[in-house]
Protein backbone atom coordinates (compact mmCIF):
# COMPACT_ATOMS: atom_id res chain seq x y z
CA UNK A 1 0.00 0.00 0.00
CA UNK A 2 1.28 3.76 -0.75
CA UNK A 3 0.94 6.19 1.12
CA UNK A 4 -0.81 9.72 0.27
CA UNK A 5 1.98 12.83 0.59
CA UNK A 6 0.62 14.92 3.18
CA UNK A 7 -0.32 18.33 2.09
CA UNK A 8 1.61 20.86 3.59
CA UNK A 9 0.50 24.20 5.17
CA UNK A 10 0.94 27.64 4.41
CA UNK A 11 2.59 29.79 6.60
CA UNK A 12 0.79 32.69 8.07
CA UNK A 13 2.65 36.54 7.32
CA UNK A 14 3.09 38.36 11.08
CA UNK A 15 0.60 40.46 10.27
CA UNK A 16 -2.19 37.42 9.98
CA UNK A 17 -2.86 37.83 6.51
CA UNK A 18 -4.46 40.34 4.28
CA UNK A 19 -7.61 42.89 4.39
CA UNK A 20 -5.72 45.20 6.87
CA UNK A 21 -8.44 44.93 9.42
CA UNK A 22 -7.16 43.11 12.71
CA UNK A 23 -9.62 41.41 15.22
CA UNK A 24 -10.36 42.62 18.68
CA UNK A 25 -7.50 42.96 21.35
CA UNK A 26 -8.08 41.57 24.66
CA UNK A 27 -8.50 43.83 27.27
CA UNK A 28 -8.40 47.22 24.91
CA UNK A 29 -11.66 48.91 24.77
CA UNK A 30 -11.77 51.69 21.95
CA UNK A 31 -11.30 55.51 23.50
CA UNK A 32 -10.07 53.68 26.52
CA UNK A 33 -6.16 53.00 26.95
CA UNK A 34 -5.06 50.15 28.87
CA UNK A 35 -3.43 50.96 32.38
CA UNK A 36 -0.23 49.68 31.23
CA UNK A 37 -0.17 52.13 28.04
CA UNK A 38 -1.06 54.99 30.67
CA UNK A 39 1.42 54.07 33.22
CA UNK A 40 3.93 53.89 30.23
CA UNK A 41 2.70 57.18 29.13
CA UNK A 42 3.00 58.68 32.43
CA UNK A 43 5.94 57.44 33.30
CA UNK A 44 7.33 59.01 29.92
CA UNK A 45 5.70 62.37 30.97
CA UNK A 46 7.89 62.58 34.59
CA UNK A 47 11.03 62.49 33.59
CA UNK A 48 14.78 61.34 34.17
CA UNK A 49 15.30 63.17 36.89
CA UNK A 50 12.32 62.17 39.15
CA UNK A 51 13.24 60.09 42.46
CA UNK A 52 11.90 56.52 43.24
CA UNK A 53 9.06 57.55 45.21
CA UNK A 54 7.68 59.71 42.84
CA UNK A 55 7.76 56.71 39.79
CA UNK A 56 6.03 54.94 42.35
CA UNK A 57 3.38 57.47 42.83
CA UNK A 58 2.61 57.32 39.25
CA UNK A 59 2.43 54.07 39.04
CA UNK A 60 0.30 53.75 41.81
CA UNK A 61 -1.83 56.43 40.26
CA UNK A 62 -1.96 55.77 36.75
CA UNK A 63 -4.76 54.53 34.82
CA UNK A 64 -6.95 55.11 37.96
CA UNK A 65 -10.01 57.27 38.29
CA UNK A 66 -10.02 59.89 41.14
CA UNK A 67 -12.85 58.20 43.25
CA UNK A 68 -10.67 55.00 42.73
CA UNK A 69 -7.55 56.46 44.17
CA UNK A 70 -9.73 58.53 47.02
CA UNK A 71 -10.66 55.31 48.11
CA UNK A 72 -7.03 53.37 48.33
CA UNK A 73 -5.68 56.81 50.24
CA UNK A 74 -8.68 55.83 52.88
CA UNK A 75 -8.26 52.61 52.84
CA UNK A 76 -4.26 52.56 53.72
CA UNK A 77 -5.22 55.21 56.02
CA UNK A 78 -7.48 53.00 57.97
CA UNK A 79 -4.77 49.94 58.03
CA UNK A 80 -2.06 51.87 58.82
CA UNK A 81 -3.90 53.09 62.03
CA UNK A 82 -5.37 49.80 62.96
CA UNK A 83 -2.02 48.03 62.39
CA UNK A 84 -0.68 50.81 64.55
CA UNK A 85 -2.99 50.62 67.62
CA UNK A 86 -2.26 46.84 67.30
CA UNK A 87 1.00 46.68 67.44
CA UNK A 88 0.91 49.83 70.57
CA UNK A 89 -0.74 47.15 72.79
CA UNK A 90 1.21 44.52 71.92
CA UNK A 91 4.04 46.47 72.60
CA UNK A 92 2.64 47.33 75.69
CA UNK A 93 2.07 43.63 76.53
CA UNK A 94 6.02 43.12 75.23
CA UNK A 95 7.55 45.42 77.93
CA UNK A 96 6.61 42.71 80.65
CA UNK A 97 8.65 40.12 78.76
CA UNK A 98 11.40 42.38 77.59
CA UNK A 99 12.05 45.86 77.44
CA UNK A 100 13.72 46.50 74.22
CA UNK A 101 11.07 44.17 72.31
CA UNK A 102 8.57 47.04 73.74
CA UNK A 103 10.71 49.59 72.78
CA UNK A 104 11.68 47.99 68.71
CA UNK A 105 7.50 47.39 68.56
CA UNK A 106 6.79 50.90 69.89
CA UNK A 107 9.71 52.46 67.14
CA UNK A 108 8.03 50.60 64.12
CA UNK A 109 4.38 51.75 65.58
CA UNK A 110 5.50 55.11 65.55
CA UNK A 111 7.12 54.61 62.38
CA UNK A 112 3.52 53.53 61.07
CA UNK A 113 1.36 56.01 62.32
CA UNK A 114 3.70 58.41 60.57
CA UNK A 115 3.32 57.52 57.37
CA UNK A 116 -0.40 57.00 58.20
CA UNK A 117 -0.38 61.25 58.70
CA UNK A 118 1.90 61.74 56.03
CA UNK A 119 -0.55 59.64 53.38
CA UNK A 120 -3.12 61.70 55.30
CA UNK A 121 -1.84 64.40 54.08
CA UNK A 122 -0.74 63.93 50.73
CA UNK A 123 -3.53 62.03 49.84
CA UNK A 124 -5.34 64.65 47.99
CA UNK A 125 -2.34 65.59 45.92
CA UNK A 126 -2.37 62.02 44.74
CA UNK A 127 -6.18 62.22 43.96
CA UNK A 128 -5.26 65.80 41.79
CA UNK A 129 -2.00 63.48 40.34
CA UNK A 130 -4.26 61.00 39.15
CA UNK A 131 -7.06 63.69 37.41
CA UNK A 132 -4.14 65.18 35.35
CA UNK A 133 -2.85 61.48 34.14
CA UNK A 134 -6.44 60.94 32.73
Amino acid sequence: MARKPKAKKKKRKAGGGGGGSQGPVKGFRPGKAPPELKRQQARSQLGGDAGWAQKQAVDAVAGRSPEEVQAMVRKWMVAFLVVGVLLAVAGAFLYQWSVVAGVIVHVVTAALLVLGYRLRKQGHRLVEMSESLQ
